[in-house]
């Protein structure tokens, strides 16, 4: 009887208020989008080219590998639990409800820090290479990108998606193109790259930073009430994704390396503050310029769009559950949206960002915000193996694949979390520890405020 439950599990989406208008392809390529893959090209593969050298590209495999784990986690869970929410539901319902509001609180941390690191990353990029040209304040570049990223947000899902298949699909043709023209400017001779293999302190450093690539899937679980078939097409665009993405930055950057030594230019690669967008002048030269534009415009508004929506479905979904206020759940009457949920995204968004664009350089506000994000997804992904773990242990009948997914998605994103808190600054520490007690606090105040209504209703 429970293998025929599990069964029909899979097969029975569960209720939702949103309407579910989105499809495998849609989603995908949200995920893909999510990544930002050229903003990424610019910072954590060009980390992990400068500490690793030629052996970069395999640490950008193993990354994708490390980051596959808790993909695979998310797959399992996404397959049992098709509401909005993703990883605030998954806790919520497998843990306890408590837990699902620290799961939720940190999520909306990660998700927006992150839509800020990739609107941030793309202020910069389209700043340095239109300023030869044009100076552009970094105000007004955050406008060009913000403002497309809020209407798509609050005109919903179905037109965020459409756009996403839409450019996302560009991008993977340009990615897809620099790869050829590397291997081309290399004339097509390729080198081994273990010839020279860092020290392991070296290489897990890189890690660190090659997980930070494919990190899309983490943005279309919350979304997963608006999905259709949601129980198999949300955890097999998470995995789908994690691979291609991966693979491609993996090629884009072999490809370039090949390049560099192809053309004996690489100790000016690595030496270059932007080494991409080096290479990218050299190879493709006059077309350089529009194709950098583009990627940077549309992967600051693709990337934010995607943690944006997460984030404010996961403020629907908490609403909606009732462990914050119920006037958050809101629905637009014609749309079907989350109005109030988007409204307050987007103005939690340009809280952040535009103080700060005033006084800081876009690009160390890239750095600052994505690693910082870094370590909430570590913990938002921590305890989505857990809430796979529990629900493992204490089912009848064990999946013993699935307990040990949730056991090795606990060790690695537990080794990789507490790895990265010895090596991070201690500003980035304080800040994710101080939030966290602002959300137990907020928790407790919650929990006074129910008590009492309870015992007044009681009363009376």
């Amino acid at each position: 009887m429970e293998n025929v439950k599990n069964i029909r599990d899979i097969d029975i989406e569960s209720k939702s208020k949103l309407t579910r208008s989105v499809g495998f392809a849609d989603i995908f390529f949200m995920s893909f989008g999510g990544q930002a893959p050229f903003l990424s090209m610019l910072t954590y593969a060009t980390a992990a080219l400068i500490l690793t050298l030629f052996f970069s590209p395999i640490v950008l495999i193993i990354g994708t590998l490390v980051v596959l784990i808790n993909g695979a986690g998310v797959y399992y869970l996404s397959r049992k639990h098709d509401e909005e929410g993703g990883y605030f539901n998954y806790a919520y319902k497998s843990l306890s409800h408590r837990f699902g509001f620290e799961t939720g609180w940190l999520y909306l941390f990660y998700s927006l820090l992150y839509a800020g690191g990739y609107i941030t990353g793309s202020i910069f990029v389209l700043t340095y290479v239109a300023s030869p040209y044009i100076s552009i304040p970094p105000l007004v570049a955050f406008l060009i990108v913000f403002i497309p990223t809020a209407a798509f947000l609050l005109l919903g899902i179905r037109p965020s998606s459409k756009y996403a298949v839409f450019s996302a699909s560009l991008e993977l043709v340009v990615l897809l193109g620099i790869i050829a023209a590397g291997f081309y400017g290399a004339h097509f001779l390729v080198y081994n790259p273990f010839t020279s293999i860092p020290s392991p302190a070296i290489i897990f450093l890189g890690i660190l930073f090659a997980v930070g690539i494919p990190t899309g899937y983490g943005a279309i679980t919350p979304v997963s009430g608006e999905v259709k078939n949601a129980k198999r097409n949300v955890g097999k665009a998470a995995i789908l994704v994690i691979i291609v993405g991966g693979t491609l930055e993996a090629l884009v950057l072999y490809s370039l390396v090949d390049y560099g030594i192809a053309t004996h230019s690489f100790s000016a690669l690595v030496s270059s503050n932007v080494p991409v967008i080096t290479v990218m002048d050299k190879i493709t030269g006059p077309i350089a310029l529009p194709l950098l534009l583009f990627a940077a415009i549309n992967d600051g508004i693709l990337g934010s769009l995607a943690f944006l929506t997460a984030f404010s479905r996961n403020l629907y979904a908490m609403s909606e559950r009732g462990v914050i206020s119920k006037a958050l759940s809101k629905l637009h009457s014609k749309r079907g949206t989350p109005v109030i949920a988007g409204i307050i995204t987007l103005i939690a968004a340009a809280i952040i960002l535009m103080p700060t664009l005033i006084f800081v350089n876009a690009f160390i506000i890239f750095l600052a915000l994505g690693s910082i994000a870094g370590l909430g997804n570590l913990m938002v992904h921590l305890t989505a193996n857990f809430s796979l773990f529990k629900e493992n242990l204490v089912r009848a009948q064990r999946r013993i694949r699935e307990l040990g997914i949730g056991i090795l998605g606990i060790i690695v994103s537990g080794f990789v979390f507490i790895y990265s808190l010895l090596t991070s600054d201690t500003y980035m520490i304080e800040l994710v520890l101080g939030f966290i007690i602002l959300g137990f606090i907020i928790l407790e105040m919650l929990d006074a405020h129910q008590y009492v209504k309870t015992h007044t209703e009681i009363n009376q």
